[in-house]
């Protein structure tokens, strides 16, 4: 008698670094959309407005699910979408970090928080190159859930363009970007804001050169969950927003728009998924 099969486990260096960034992730964002009044004196610097606070909060609830999402998963044809889009994240970060690295708060490690910021941002991305096993990224995919519907493909394509173009001008030109931003906008928050738009700039394109939905099936529902928090904040932080600044209700209703059309490809591509294994193969059709 053949028992049930025990899914493997990840390396326990991969666990490590999955558990520990989500720790780190939900008290970014446990802090930055619960406790901002204590944020300028114990944060690693003063992120002002309110509503910039909120947006990063918003965005280490998508961290955190992302980390414990890589800590149990041991299937890295699953996890190589991630690479290339966390590079260009926590490359943002640091690099804005160290860009404004006067305006940290760094007075005799009181509060530490500053160095435990830039030494995680330098640790997380190092660690997980050393993690990526030899070969995968240049491997063949396994098809398992069928191919992307080419709508689904252009609409990756064309996030990768509108998130690119946004995190490109807050990171080059945050004053410029400030005069049409939905909230007042600092040139180190500006640069730090930019990390999730360049960051899911670059997973959106890794996206679309996927061949199997199942490769990126958890980077989709990753965006949704994204999309859902900001579109929560934007809710309950309105008030926050900047009132007659035209791009305000477009950038609300842009992260809207893209959540619903991202919620759409799911469900398509799943059901898509669903005939492909409920049809049989030619080798299993009855005589």
């Amino acid at each position: 008698m053949i028992g049930p099969t025990t899914r493997p486990k990840p390396p326990l260096e991969q666990r490590l670094w999955g558990y520990l960034g989500a720790a780190a992730a939900a008290w970014f964002a446990i802090w930055m959309l619960f406790f901002s009044q204590s944020v300028p004196t114990h944060f690693a610097w003063d992120v002002q407005p309110r509503y910039a606070q909120a947006f990063i909060g918003a965005g280490y609830i998508f961290r955190t699910a992302f980390f414990l999402y890589v800590a149990r998963q041991p299937d890295w044809f699953r996890l190589r979408w991630a690479v290339w889009g966390n590079l260009a994240f926590t490359g943002t970060l640091l690099l804005a970090s160290y860009w404004h690295i006067e305006q940290f708060t760094w007075s005799q490690f009181l509060p530490p928080t500053a160095h435990i910021w830039v030494i995680l941002y330098v640790l997380e991305p190092v660690s997980m190159l050393y993690l990526i096993p030899r070969g995968i990224l240049r491997a063949e995919p396994r098809i398992e859930a069928g191919p992307l519907h080419p709508l689904f493909r252009k609409f990756l394509v064309l996030t990768a363009g509108l998130l690119l173009m946004h995190g490109l001008l807050l990171v080059i030109n945050p004053e410029f970007a400030a005069t049409r931003w939905p909230w007042e906008l600092n040139p180190l928050d500006a640069r730090i804001v930019a990390a999730w738009f360049l960051g899911w700039s670059v997973w959106s394109g890794t996206m679309a050169f996927a061949r199997d939905w199942a490769e990126i099936r958890a980077p989709a529902a990753l965006f949704v969950l994204n999309g859902a928090a900001l579109t929560a904040v934007a809710v309950i932080f309105s008030g926050e927003l900047r009132a007659g600044v035209s791009p305000t209700s477009s950038l609300v209703w842009g992260v809207v728009a893209l959540t619903l059309a991202m919620v759409a490809f799911v469900v398509v591509q799943e059901r898509r998924a669903r005939r492909i294994v409920s049809t049989p193969a030619p080798s299993e059709a009855p005589a």
